[in-house]
């Protein structure tokens, strides 16, 4: 039997209107049974705000993160019923308001679950609106993570334990609401699992859930070949497969959550993109055996690169160097992406969205003097990483050929490739890497 996990985002359930075009796409699709939300668009900014001001400021932003509530409560039918328990709620985000400015994450993390709660109730109360039974379930009920307030990680196998003892309960014919975004750990504190975690509580729910399918609707009809905002000949992909999505998610494309697949790989869930305020205008399949699988799928831009080039002649013919250099990286929490080496120096890449997203300092100074006492360092930012998405790139010559003399006229600082059939990745300047994607996707996937 065919059960749907959906995920509507922040724009998907920004306002009333848009709540309405959802509720289209739900009754049209009878196989959904459980639906993760959002907050509205614009809620979890203010919230992020609200945790790190005083006094005005605060209230200022609670009056905001209000007006957009019940501006959607005003329009519904039930609009009583739903002000009490939408008052309720916001009062409830008042308090604890004043009990973040004692610094505790789990405060913070208690907070910023106001938006999630508020929106996944108003969309229930629509649904109900609309002939649907539909109710809310609490998410912190469900997805159960470590205590790491802030960017919780999941356990997964408690999760689906919590998720299948619920199933059980669902009564058939009923549409469920949960919150993306947020869990709970052990002693049932609040924890959040980063921005932009929506997605991959969906996906963590779906494998919960055992479900057949996951679908996520967003503002855009789907996966594109490169980002058309910076390309205009940019088209929407029909089908892709597991590890081309994963890819295209970890090298920039921002509509998918790097997370949010491995839960649906590992389950081999079906996973559908599409776009909320237009549902009939197409969307992306991705799933483990795609009918085509071209070689070359997409290219992707990822700015903010930094460049960290390490020089010792100690590597020469030695052992252990490469362990000693990511024990360290690694005891400071600094995430590397690429990798590449010759017999007296390392090069590697780190990105600072991902570490901003951690609330880290890219390199900090403390490694940085540690690798300087037994090697040079030099450090190079304004980089921006150029990856070609496709299937056995790395065997295809003609590619290989095909990009490297697309590239001939720019300065590349690093290329990297072998590690992944599906990519070929390298390093240009920050102002260089539009022209590059454009004149790439214009050459190899025109």
């Amino acid at each position: 039997m065919t059960f749907t996990v959906a995920k509507f985002g922040g724009t998907s359930v920004a306002d009333y209107a848009s709540m309405l075009r959802c509720a289209e796409i739900i009754q049209s699709n009878p196989s959904i049974r459980l639906i993760v939300v959002s907050a509205c668009a614009g809620v979890t900014n203010r919230l992020v705000a609200i945790a790190d001001l005083q006094g005005r400021q605060v209230e200022k932003l609670l009056n905001e993160i209000y007006e957009i509530h019940f501006a959607i409560q005003k329009k519904l039918n039930n609009a009583i019923q739903v002000q009490k328990a939408l008052e309720q709620l916001h009062n409830k985000l008042a308090l604890h308001c004043q009990k973040v400015a004692e610094g505790r994450a789990s405060w913070r993390d208690e907070l910023l679950s106001f938006g999630e709660r508020c929106s996944s109730l108003l969309f229930s109360s629509l649904l109900v609106e609309q002939g649907l039974r539909s109710s809310t379930l609490d998410a912190r009920l469900l997805l159960k993570t470590n205590s790491d307030f802030g960017r919780a990680q999941p356990d997964e196998v408690t999760t689906k334990s919590h998720c299948l003892e619920q199933k059980q309960k669902l009564e058939s014919g009923c549409v469920w609401v949960t919150q993306g975004f947020i869990g709970s750990d052990e002693n049932d504190q609040t924890t959040t699992l980063g921005r932009g975690g929506s997605d991959y509580s969906a996906a963590l729910l779906a494998a919960g859930f055992n479900a057949t399918d996951l679908q996520i609707w967003t503002d855009v009809a789907g996966i594109y070949t490169t980002d058309p905002r910076i390309c205009s000949s940019a088209r929407a992909i029909a089908e892709m497969s597991f590890s081309e999505a994963a890819e295209l998610a970890t090298f920039g494309a921002k509509i998918l959550h790097p997370s949010s697949l491995a839960p649906a790989i590992k389950n081999d869930i079906r996973v559908f993109i599409g776009n909320s305020q237009d549902a009939l205008s197409g969307g992306t399949y991705i799933s483990a055996s795609p009918a085509s699988q071209p070689d070359v799928r997409a290219v992707a831009l990822r700015r903010d690169q930094t460049l960290v080039t390490v020089h010792s002649l100690k590597m020469l013919h030695a052992s252990g160097f490469l362990a000693r250099l990511f024990e360290i990286l690694a005891r400071y929490n600094v995430s590397v992406d690429l990798v590449t080496t010759s017999e007296v120096s390392i090069a590697l890449t780190l990105d600072e969205g991902g570490s901003a997203a951690n609330g880290q300092a890219l390199l900090p100074a403390a490694a940085l003097e540690e690798l300087e006492q037994f090697c040079r360092v030099e450090v190079e930012t304004g980089l921006s990483l150029v990856a070609i998405i496709g299937n056995g790139i790395g065997r295809d010559a003609h590619i290989s050929q095909l990009t490297f003399n697309t590239v001939n006229d720019y300065a590349v600082r690093l290329i990297c490739q072998g590690a992944s059939e599906h990519n070929l990745c390298f390093l240009v300047a920050d102002n260089e890497g539009e022209n590059v994607i454009r004149t790439l996707h214009d050459r190899i996937l025109r």
